[in-house]
Parts: structure tokens; sequence; C-alpha cells
């Protein structure tokens, strides 16, 4: 299977979840991560369609298996930035060290003998346009071969934006 068609599935599946779930929102509102409920989601939607998946296999978020018997391994993170929007609570976030620890589990993907790896990470509250998280962003897409992305909205009009990078 193809970066661009997984990169679908998953977004198309998990952009409805990030904006229903109310306790998502006030995480966002409080700027806290989330990222073993999202560990837990994205391995309901990828059962649909892969087989062979396994959360937490060799130090890896999850791994699993195409149609082709094509492997992939998958890192997630959740990483919640520190600027200030309206609703969301002015707590200060080390995004520097969210940022290195993105590129952390990069590097360790690439180290791997996956053939295809993938990082799926969340970024809130935040816009893509944004220059200040550009800024950031640009450290991580200087990692990766492409980056796609989907802005969404938590339940209470936080942003919120999902990535995902071919390694």
């Amino acid at each position: 299977m193809e970066f661009i068609k997984i990169k679908e599935i998953i977004f198309n599946e998990l952009k409805p979840k990030l904006e229903s779930n109310k306790g998502l929102a006030i995480f966002a509102r409080q700027k806290a991560k989330f990222e073993g409920w999202l560990k837990v989601e994205l391995v309901e939607i990828l059962s649909n369609y892969f087989y062979d998946i396994s959360p937490e296999n060799n130090r890896i978020d999850i791994t699993f298996k195409d149609k082709v018997n094509k492997d992939w391994a998958i890192e997630l993170k959740t990483i919640n930035t520190n600027m200030r929007y309206e609703n969301v609570i002015g707590k200060i976030r080390p995004i520097t060290l969210n940022i290195k620890d993105a590129i952390h589990d990069i590097e360790k993907l690439k180290l791997t003998t996956y053939v295809n790896k993938v990082i799926l990470f969340i970024a809130f509250p935040a816009e893509n346009k944004n220059q200040k998280w550009q800024m950031h962003l640009n450290k991580i897409k200087n990692k990766l071969k492409q980056i796609e992305y989907m802005e969404f909205y938590f339940s209470n009009k936080i942003p919120g934006v999902i990535y995902l990078g071919k390694i």
C-alpha cells in the first residue's frame, strides 16, 4: 500500500474522532498530551485495513503489515505547543523538547529494517499556517521524505493539526 493511501485512511477516520471526543477537548484546553488514547484509536483504525498489528513492538509504537505483506512502523507523538489561543489555559509547554522527541523517533525509525516508516503527530493548539509553528515544524520536515497534514478543531473550537510524515 502506498503512503498516500495510508494517509487517507488515517486522516479520514482519525479526524472525526478528534473532533467529537469531549474528553480530548478538555485535554486540548489544558495543553495535556493524549498519546495513549491516540495509540488505541489508531490501532482500531488500522485493524480495519491491515493485519499483524502490534502496539509496542520492539519499542515502536505500532507495527503492521499491508495486503502485499509489506511491513510498516509508525511512531506517534502529541505535540502540545506554547501558542496562545482563546479557550486554552495559558500553560507554558516545552515545544523545543517536543520537537526534539519527534526527531528522535524519526532517527530511531531510520535505523530499523521496516520497509515503510512513518511518524504521525498531532500538534495542538496549532494551525499549520502559523509562522511560529512553521519554524518548529521545519525542523521535523527536514528529516522526512514527505509530509502531509489535515487541520481540525476539537469540540471546543481549539485548533489542531494531524501530520503524517514518510521517513
